[in-house]
This record gives C-alpha cells, structure tokens and sequence, in this order.
C-alpha cells in the first residue's frame, strides 16, 4: 500500500502504525522521512502535482492513503495557488492513477475546515467529491477523515489544543490506519468520520465549559485545577464534542488522548520537576 505526504506530520506516524500493522508500506513524499526507523522501508520521491511521479508511485499498489496536502496553517505560510495546486491537481493525479491501476481501498485525508471559508477549505470540498467520484465509478472502498487541528505545538499548547478542536496525533494516525484496515477488507463502500477527540464530557458541561470546565477537571484528575492555574491554561467557554459511534462501529475506532490524559500527564511531570514550558507535544518536535 502507499502513503502519499509519507514524511509529513501525519504520515511519519501512520506509516510506522502501519508496519506495525504488517502492511507492506510505500512511502511517497518530495523528500524522504528523517525519521531514522523510517529509513528502511520503500521510498518514492513524489511530487503529487507530477502525473508521472504519482503514476510511479501508485503503480504496483492496491490500497492508497492519499495525505500528501498543504494547509492553511502551515509555518512558513505557501500561497492559496501552491494549496489549490497541492490538493486539487495533486488529488486529481492521484485519482486517475489508481483508476489507471485498479486500486480497491482509498483512505482520504480530509480536514474540518472542509466549505467555503477559504481556499483551503474548498480544495478539500473538491478532494471529497474527487474520491467520491472514484467510488461510485469504480466500486472502491473509500473512506474520507476529516481531521481536527493536530499541527505540531509545545506541551502546555498542546493540552489547551485539546479543549479546543484539537486531536492528538497519535489519534490521526490509528484513525488513519484503522480506516486502511476497513478499505482493505472492505468494510465500507465510502463512509466519512470526523476524527476529533472524546472528552466523554457531560453536555451541561461542554457547553458551559468556562463556569463549569475547571471543577469537572478537578473531580477526573484531583489537584489538576492548581495545575491550570499554575502553568496558567485558560479554559475556553464550550467544548465542541461529536458523536463517533459510526466510526467505532464501522472501523474499530476511537480517541484516546483527550483533556484527562493530558492533566493526568503533566501531574506527573510536574511532579517529578519537568520544566513542561520548554517541552513538544509527545512524539513532536518543532517543524
């Protein structure tokens, strides 16, 4: 199978996960991972907006995990035409290679910023019906993530990221691979998820968040209202939560990072002295 954006923020982790899994993993990326236990595995040097890179890339390969994006976020900034270029004509390239070479099972990464908003959220419009496309013309399993924020920040932004549409990375990428496992075995015909966190958090509470949030964290985590006050993490007025059930049913997924485990960790940190300001977010370093 191939990882399109192989070497990017998510696809380093998904491609692990998945030779973890035992897939035989092809990475494709405009330059390899610097990951050193990435170094082994197949490599194509891909630039995805190349018909004949992506040719090259998909062509002995039946399943795709198509990642290779920019977004809107990224540091330093890239142009709407270089987004719009990436993620539409890159797309399409993909697209027609797997249709050129039979390709079965499809895992799209979408993004929550899929509309109208801004340019970066309609190349992922037109990147969901680009896939979809693909399957109701070749009957192909095709499953569209749309992912929540998981762009590399420091520790203590990481945990308030959680409260506020963000996902661990970890989580993107067993989302990720769960959902290759569902297009392998053809679990789904096209089937779309959000991929966000689960607080398991009362609604009363989400959606009151600011008056209610910190004694609520208190009650899961005791002593964790000293920690926000001491490292000084706000809480922001609601909680947006999503119902992930249909992921969970259809492809054996779920979140496990979310606020409680972040708390629960930087208890322990803090306890054994960590100087937590200066750390990444676990596994990330800065781009």
């Amino acid at each position: 199978m191939l990882i399109t954006g192989a070497a990017g923020n998510a696809g380093s982790v998904v491609a692990r996960m998945a030779l973890d899994a035992g897939f035989d993993v092809r990475m494709a990326d405009i330059a390899p991972p610097a990951d050193h236990d990435l170094r082994g595995a197949e490599f194509f040097r891909c630039d995805t907006r190349t018909a004949s890179d992506v040719d090259r890339a998909v062509r002995g390969c039946d399943a795709v995990v198509h990642l290779a994006a920019w977004h809107c976020a990224h540091e330093p900034p890239v142009s709407d035409e270089t987004i719009f270029a990436v993620n539409v004509d890159g797309t399409f390239n993909v697209v027609q290679a797997c249709r050129r070479y039979g390709v079965s099972s499809v895992v799209f990464a979408s993004s929550m910023a899929y509309g109208w908003g801004s340019v970066y959220g309609v190349t992922k419009v037109i990147g969901e019906d680009l896939w979809r496309m693909y399957h109701e013309v070749t009957g192909a399993s095709v499953v569209q993530l749309r992912y929540h924020d998981f762009v590399p920040k420091q520790y203590l932004a990481w945990g308030s990221m959680l409260l506020r549409n963000g996902v661990d990375r970890r989580d993107v990428a067993s989302a990720t691979v769960a959902a290759l496992r569902g297009v392998v075995d053809h679990k789904v015909d096209l089937f779309r998820t959000i991929v966000h966190t689960n607080h398991a958090m009362p609604d009363e509470v989400a959606k009151d968040f600011a008056s209610k949030g910190r004694d609520w964290c208190e009650e899961r985590v005791p002593g964790s209202a000293a920690l926000l006050d001491r490292y000084e993490i706000a809480l922001p007025a609601q909680v947006e939560q999503h119902d992930l059930t249909e992921a969970e049913r259809l492809l054996d997924w779920k979140p496990r990072y979310g606020i409680v485990e972040f708390l629960t960790d930087l208890q322990r940190r803090d306890a054994r002295g960590e100087d937590v300001r200066s750390l990444w977010a676990p596994g990330q370093t800065p781009d």
